[in-house]
């Protein structure tokens, strides 16, 4: 299960900075972490608070909002909405890139609009991560070989040793001469298909990629690659996979 989302309400004025708090306690997977009522110990307090969102106003005494966010080194993660009763501001928080601007006095209806927004930010976020986290399992070397990282294990993979590669949803199976038991790794097919060269590898099926060397014959739409082995190629891959075969001084 995922944590909550953590927000953190900067404003000056009590009855404005209880209104969202309520709103938010209503919200499933949101959490208020901290109300500051002052701005200046709202500069002292964030650099000690991670916030997944800031609920910040704009016009406080001392400081206002966009100087105060401006001046937060963790502003940069933090996902940052503007709260204020005037409009002119709203230039100057897109210019920081406030997600969302939200004009005084907020209706309940209009923040749940922003917790939308919210959501969608984030979940964009965690799948940049995980691509990058996957990424990481495929590490692309010289090239007759590549290496992976396979239950804690760092693997190499000599490409002549590959019959084909299966992709199952987010996993991977690469299938070996040298073994009855696939390789299993967490990552796509896309990404593989993208990393591996398309000189020595093509894509014949949304779940199979093939070693080029492999190939002994194309039947019915199926390519055979081994004695007993044959894999079908999709439509959508057939000319691409032809062409290739073609270029590599196969004769029509």
């Amino acid at each position: 299960m995922r944590r909550k989302i953590s927000c953190v309400i900067i404003d000056d004025e009590p009855p404005a900075s209880d209104i969202l708090e309520s709103y938010i306690n209503k919200t499933p997977d949101f959490e208020v972490s901290k109300v500051f009522n002052d701005p200046i110990k709202a500069l002292e307090g964030l650099n000690n608070i991670k916030a997944d969102v800031i609920f910040c106003d704009v016009e406080m005494p001392d400081i206002n909002g966009l100087e105060l966010l401006g001046s937060l080194f963790q502003s940069q993660d933090s996902l940052i909405v503007i709260v204020s009763a005037h409009t002119k501001y709203a230039i100057d928080g897109f210019n920081i890139n406030a997600i969302d601007y939200l004009l005084k006095p907020v209706s309940f209806a209009r923040y749940l609009k922003t917790t939308q927004k919210i959501l969608h930010q984030l979940m964009d976020r965690d799948l940049e991560s995980r691509d990058a986290q996957v990424q990481t399992s495929l590490i692309e070397l010289p090239k007759d070989h590549f290496f992976i990282k396979s239950n804690n294990r760092l693997l190499k993979i000599n490409y002549s040793d590959i019959l084909f590669i299966e992709g199952l949803g987010d996993y991977i199976k690469i299938h070996l001469e040298s073994s009855s038991k696939p390789v299993l790794i967490l990552d796509s097919l896309k990404h593989l298909e993208e990393t591996l060269s398309s000189t020595l590898f093509k894509r014949i099926h949304r779940s199979y990629i093939i070693p080029i060397s492999r190939i002994k014959a194309i039947e019915y739409r199926r390519v055979i690659i081994g004695d007993n082995l044959s894999l079908p190629i999709s439509n959508s891959y057939y000319d691409t996979l032809y062409d290739s075969l073609i270029s590599n001084k196969i004769i029509k």
